[in-house]
């Protein structure tokens, strides 16, 4: 078996299209680990793909269990501390123990919000029940923008609106938590992140809007999601090039053809800006939008 870092990479490249492929070499993993980060690494690995993706609530706590116990553990650092509250989460999500009040406020409402994004494909109102509790008792507590619990919101946010936008088809409940979620993670990202995921939040605005069927809304976010771009000293033709991607989405979306066609000759121009290993990571979108206009 490879190291454990190129497991964990190779695994997160795998796991969108074949979670449950992924949860069945996770066991594998556990020998790999040798030092703090790496159990870190691999329990956060774990947590996505158990619990966001498959819902196997008793089998991500048993593997969280187990790296718990192996080395790397050290319930005093900051890595033993983020495990634990990747496994109260996880137990908050199962509906099988709630340990929150044992934590400090930001350690809460971070176990709040991570809970609820793993519910997000799994328990629609019980998602949209903790994000809001997130939101309210991070209010409550006036927690300062640099504060880890709003990082953890903004990530919240983030997966529950992208696991949404992914799904083929969505209820009327999943569509509004699909939104709150998108705005959620624009929200706090404005407030704790940098202007990359200022940025990449705007688009998962636009994607979701997009989604839901309100292409004016959709083309509104990806126009910001462009500005924030263009604002920068060095413009990234990377974060660009998704920029017109939502913008060429939404504009197909509107049925407007010569707005539609600017915007995928504009993803164009962006990808022949990229390096060859971005263009590798992007060629398929690229190939998506051009079948798309053809």
């Amino acid at each position: 078996m490879s190291d454990l870092p190129t497991f964990i990479d190779q695994a997160w490249t795998d796991h969108a299209e074949d979670a449950w492929g992924v949860s069945l070499r996770l066991p594998d993993a556990l020998d790999l680990v040798t030092d703090a980060d790496g159990m870190l690494g691999l329990a956060r690995l774990a947590s996505h793909v158990y619990g966001e993706h498959l819902g196997r609530w008793a089998d991500g706590l048993k593997y969280l269990a187990a790296l718990a116990r192996g080395p790397g553990f050290d319930a005093a650092s900051a890595q033993g501390q983020a495990l634990r509250v990747l496994r109260a989460a996880l137990a908050l999500a199962a509906d099988s123990g709630d340990v929150r009040a044992t934590l400090g406020t930001s350690d809460r409402i971070a176990v709040t919000a991570r809970a609820g994004m793993l519910l997000a494909l799994h328990h629609v109102a019980r998602a949209q029940a903790l994000l809001d509790e997130a939101v309210s008792a991070a209010e409550s507590a006036a927690l300062p923008p640099g504060d880890p619990a709003m990082r953890t919101l903004a990530m919240a946010g983030n997966n529950a609106a992208a696991a949404l936008i992914d799904k083929p088809e969505r209820t009327e409940a999943e569509r509004a938590l699909m939104l709150h979620a998108a705005a959620l993670a624009r929200r706090c990202w404005g407030l704790a992140g940098t202007w990359l995921e200022t940025e990449r939040a705007e688009y998962r605005l636009a994607m979701a809007w997009r989604a839901a069927g309100d292409a004016a809304r959709a083309r509104e976010h990806a126009q910001a999601c462009l500005a924030i771009v263009d604002a920068q000293p060095e413009p990234s033709a990377f974060e660009r090039f998704y920029g017109c991607e939502a913008l060429a989405l939404a504009e197909q979306a509107a049925g407007n053809a010569a707005a539609h066609a600017q915007a995928l000759q504009a993803a164009q121009v962006a990808f022949q800006a990229l390096s060859p290993d971005d263009q590798a990571a992007c060629r398929s979108t690229l190939q998506r939008l051009q079948a798309g206009a053809a």
